[in-house]
């Protein structure tokens, strides 16, 4: 390998780069029939039929997955769903 390449060459590295990212982001897609949807606590809250002081105190006891989003806290629908499913008697 030369350590002077020509702009054709690094063109090519260029794209071989971002070629790479795009996979690896499609590698972290949702599975098929999953919602990347945000639920907020009082959508979370509504959708399970509790009220919002019992998501607040219970998510991490659960084992849902939250997210910050600045200031706010957030879950998934399909995080909630998967959830759901080992629940189910």
């Amino acid at each position: 390998m030369t350590a002077v390449r020509g702009d054709h060459e690094l063109d090519d590295v260029a794209a071989g780069e971002r070629a790479s990212v795009r996979h690896r982001a499609a590698q972290r897609t949702a599975p098929m029939g999953g919602s990347n949807r945000l639920f907020s606590v009082e959508e979370l809250a509504a959708y399970l039929g509790v009220p919002k002081k019992t998501v607040y105190g219970c998510w991490r006891q659960w084992g849902l997955r939250g997210y910050r989003v600045g200031r706010y806290l957030r879950f998934r629908e399909r995080h909630v769903e998967e959830w759901l499913q080992t629940r189910e008697v």
